[in-house]
Formats: C-alpha cells, sequence, structure tokens
C-alpha cells in the first residue's frame, strides 16, 4: 500500500519535464480556436466573482461576513480557493477519458495525466492570487508577513486535490455518472463552505460541523494570509486532522488506481 503510495511521487518526479510540457500544452489547448483564446480563464472568474459581489452586496444588501472585512474582499479571497478546487477537480475527473489514446500507450506514463490537470488550472490560480493581493492592498490590506503562508495553504490544497483526483480519475472511466455525480457534490460543497458567508452567522455548537470539511481550513486559512489575522500553527487541530484526512485520501486513491489501471484499455 505505502509502496504504491511512495511509487506515485517518484513518477511524478521522474517525469517532470514531460508533466510541465503537457500542462502548458493543456491549457493552450482548452482555449484552442476562440476568438479570445487563454484569456477566457480569466474572464469567466472574474465575470462570477463580479456578479456574486452585485447580487448579494448591492442588490440584496448581504455582505455576509461580521464588518470587519469588505464583502468584495472576503468573497474575493475565498472563492479564488474554490475555483482552482473546483476547475481541478472536473478537469483531472475525465483527464483518462479525454486523452483515451495515450492511456492505451503502454510507454505513456499516465499516472502524470491527473497532475497535468492540476498544474494546467494552476496558472490561473497564481494570477488571481496576485489579483487578491492588489486588490487588498488597494482597500490598505498590505502584504505581511502572513501572507507568506499562501504557499503553505496553496501546497496544502494541491495534496488534498491530489488524493481526490487519484480516487475520482480512477473511477471515471468505468462509472461516467461519477462526473455527473461530482457536479451535485460541488454545488453542496459550494454553499458548505464558508465563502460567501462566515461562519460566524451560525451557533457556535454547529461551527465544527463546517470545519469537517477540508476546504474550510484551506479557504480559512488564505483569508488568514491575505488578511493577516492568523498563524498556521494557531489551528493545531485544524491542521492535524487536515492532513490526517488528505494522507487517507491518497492512499485510498493511489491503491484504487494501481488495482483498476489494467483495465483502463477495456473501458476506454
Amino acid at each position: 500500500m505505502f509502496k504504491d503510495f511512495f511509487t506515485f511521487f517518484r513518477d511524478i518526479y521522474w517525469n517532470k519535464r514531460l508533466l510541465m510540457q503537457f500542462s502548458v500544452n493543456d491549457f493552450k489547448a482548452r482555449y484552442a480556436g476562440s476568438m479570445l483564446g487563454v484569456f477566457w480563464a480569466f474572464i469567466n472568474p472574474l465575470v462570477t466573482i463580479l456578479t456574486y459581489w452585485f447580487v448579494f452586496e448591492k442588490g440584496l444588501k448581504a455582505g455576509m461576513t461580521d464588518g470587519s472585512i469588505p464583502f468584495i474582499l472576503y468573497l474575493t479571497t475565498g472563492i479564488i480557493a474554490w475555483f482552482f478546487f473546483s476547475d481541478t477537480l472536473m478537469s483531472a475527473t475525465n483527464c483518462f477519458r479525454e486523452y483515451s489514446y495515450l492511456v492505451k500507450k503502454v510507454v505513456f506514463n499516465i499516472k502524470i495525466l491527473p497532475t497535468a490537470k492540476m498544474l494546467s488550472n494552476l496558472y490561473t490560480h497564481v494570477f488571481f492570487i496576485a489579483i487578491a493581493f492588489i486588490l487588498t492592498s488597494l482597500y490598505r490590506f498590505y502584504p505581511t508577513l502572513y501572507s507568506v503562508q499562501i504557499i503553505y495553504y496553496l501546497f496544502c490544497l494541491i495534496m488534498f486535490l491530489t488524493g481526490l483526483t487519484w480516487i475520482t480519475a480512477s473511477i471515471q472511466p468505468f462509472f461516467s455518472d461519477v462526473s455527473q455525480l461530482i457536479g451535485v457534490v460541488m454545488q453542496i460543497l459550494m454553499w458548505g463552505t464558508p465563502i460567501l458567508w462566515s461562519i460566524n452567522q451560525f451557533p457556535a455548537q454547529y461551527h465544527f460541523l463546517f470545519k469537517l470539511n477540508p476546504l474550510f481550513y484551506i479557504v480559512q486559512g488564505y483569508r488568514d494570509s491575505f488578511f493577516g489575522t492568523g498563524w498556521v500553527w494557531e489551528h493545531a487541530g485544524m491542521t492535524a486532522y487536515f492532513w490526517a484526512f488528505t494522507l487517507v485520501m491518497m492512499i485510498i486513491g493511489s491503491v484504487i488506481y494501481n488495482r483498476l489501471k489494467p483495465h483502463f484499455s477495456d473501458v476506454l
């Protein structure tokens, strides 16, 4: 079990050059043929942010924060992590079916495909992190030493997605309904993660339920980094829970992949 787990990372490291090139090509190919090309990768999230901001703060007058942080900042610093998570999960889940011609080639190491999809989305995510820092600075929330933590929380998100996509990508060739199921679950997660609202709007006895969601740890960590409201070691319990959960996901993902990989060519 653990041998399979470490083999995954070894193979990814050995194929790092191919992985980087493949992720760049995938990013470009996603928008090939459209007039604006890769700009669509940035336009869609920006429109989404502006829509949520206009509807909830200007329209419904319900900027759902505690008031210490402007809603547009609270929304942006949380939703950029969500964009990366949702885009990566959806695209990586379908990667073996999308690149079925590579799956059938014995010489190609298909283990890198979910990670390549993640890196493809990472380019856009880094751009939005920079935009978030610019936006928060305009409201006088300037970068501080706390801001360095964004690297750690981004690493957390990547590791969590690694384990999750190993599972979903391995199952999808056999059960195509997995993609539809993920779409439904994503709707629940979107509203179950404090992106548009604050956990403080709920009674304290319910807070532990929201903290069971690993994305809570990441979204809260992103905001701690942007607004300088806490260090990672101040959340020792949540940190231990997150990494235990993530490690279990990665081990399960590596086992599922190795069990199902020999049958990929039969169903694709």
